[in-house]
């Protein structure tokens, strides 16, 4: 594709999202789109029956229960653009779900949520979406809203208070909608405008049933970007990278080449990474090494007397809080995470539920716990010292954090983490279904069969 580096950035952002095929996409690339799917219909279907969902859905219902859209995991049907924003706020509930992990974005999210529910409406409107098509709109989505987070991040001028998935999310949403909508170059231009300007979040959510509205409103906030946009709403080309536009006013070190350079070529959705440990990814260097020590069965919770833990900066920026009161806080606390993969020897999501944050074993570990910051460590890395009552210690240390981009999930590991967090929703037939529709979606003459199966 032509980038033109004299006009807007979203002139050679919908240009990707209009011209970008699945034919065109390499052997690789198409495998990662249906890893990513696979990944975020678990998170989905498996947080359908969390508090945070089922407060969400009764608010929801309360103002828009006549829709005729489904929700994953759950048997209530809404309005479109509230499904988007429920399925997205599904598959974040365990904080479980993908990370790009260069800039903590979660990208499938949004715009997997948003591209199911606009494939339902196209189908119901005698429309269907074939399975590559969609999986082409996730791509693209996927691909933009990286790189716009890219943008904001580069040189470390944007606040860490930023919720990146809600500056980033909508836009990807807007695009792979768009793609779905067969939008016209302008109106893409438009919905990702549109889209930017709805850009929000806080991590200030974080410890919150809000830590997972905040994704879940980029979702709804693309959707509804790019069908404005194919009505004839009209929005400023320069509002990504213009005068006062989201670059500008985020951080005055904002690169927009971030997101021209390589459009096209090099693929930020093969640097996306998926959750082996339901809690923020920051953690999990961490957890890989202290599962190493606790599985070794040279330690008992009870006769240690010190951790020492060595860590990225992200860790303790973004997860500090320790002794927390809730499975929300816990689902962004280093020290409950570390406590609890010594004490119960596991970190899923029985370990980040109330019993375990609450255990008094694992707050007594945490009372042990000290943290330090280690400037030589990279953020896939981690070392943890355990010193024993009777002076012994044990060392282990994380070079490439399971589920990183160096070290990634398998196949086989994605699809036992499916079959555990569908499994909290369904039936084990309906489990094995599903799958199978994740797994053959590049096969099916519509993607809104999903829903067939995977809701009630």
């Amino acid at each position: 594709m032509t980038i033109d580096d004299d006009l807007p950035v979203t002139h050679c952002m919908a240009g990707f999202a209009i011209d970008t095929s699945w034919d065109g996409l390499s052997e690789r690339l198409r495998a990662e789109s249906v890893r990513a799917l696979m990944n975020w219909v678990a998170c989905a279907v498996g947080g359908a029956g969390t508090p945070s969902m089922d407060a969400a859905v009764k608010g929801i219902m309360a103002m828009d229960g006549e829709g005729a859209t489904p929700v994953l995991g759950r048997r209530e049907r809404t309005g479109m653009s509230n499904a988007a924003l429920l399925g997205c706020l599904s598959s974040s509930a365990h904080t479980f779900d993908d990370t790009h992990l260069a800039t903590i974005t979660h990208p499938t999210g949004p715009v997997a949520a948003a591209a199911l529910a606009a494939a339902h409406t196209l189908s119901r409107a005698g429309n269907p979406v074939p399975g590559t098509g969609l999986l082409n709109a996730l791509s693209i989505g996927i691909e933009l809203e990286c790189r716009v987070s890219n943008a904001i991040a580069a040189g470390g001028g944007s606040s860490i208070g930023w919720y990146m998935t809600g500056l980033s999310g909508g836009i990807g949403a807007a695009a792979a909608v768009g793609r779905l909508l067969g939008l016209a170059h302008e109106q893409m231009i438009h919905a990702l405008g549109l889209a930017a300007t709805q850009a929000c979040g806080l991590r200030a959510t974080h410890g919150s049933m809000a830590i997972t509205y905040v994704p879940a409103v980029a979702a709804r906030n693309g959707l509804v970007s790019a069908y404005m946009a194919q009505a004839g709403f009209t929005c400023s080309e320069i509002s990504i990278d213009g005068r006062n536009g989201l670059l500008q006013v985020l951080s005055a070190t904002a690169d927009p080449r971030k997101i021209r350079e390589g459009l096209g070529r090099d693929f930020e959705l093969l640097n996306n990474t998926y959750k082996p440990y339901p809690c923020g990814i920051v953690i999990h260097p961490s957890i890989d090494a202290c599962l190493e020590l606790a599985r070794s069965g040279a330690i008992s919770p009870g006769d240690i007397e010190r951790v020492d833990l060595r860590v990225h900066a992200d860790a303790l920026n973004l997860t500090w809080r320790k002794l927390p009161r809730s499975a929300l806080d816990a689902q962004v606390s280093l020290y409950h995470w570390v406590a609890a993969a010594l004490v119960r020897k596991a970190a899923g999501v029985e370990q980040g539920e109330l019993e375990c944050v609450l255990d008094p074993e694992v707050r007594a570990l945490q009372e042990k716990l000290h943290v330090e910051v280690a400037p030589g460590l990279a953020d896939n890395q981690a070392a943890v010292a355990v010193r024993l009552k009777d002076g012994r210690v044990f060392e282990a240390r994380t070079e490439n954090a399971t589920g990183s981009v160096t070290n990634p999930m398998s196949n086989d590991q994605l699809i036992e983490k499916f079959r555990k967090l569908a499994s909290l929703a369904l039936d084990s037939r309906r489990c094995g279904d599903l799958l199978d529709f994740c797994l053959d979606m590049p096969a099916a003459s519509d993607a809104a069969g999903i829903f067939s199966i995977g809701a009630g």
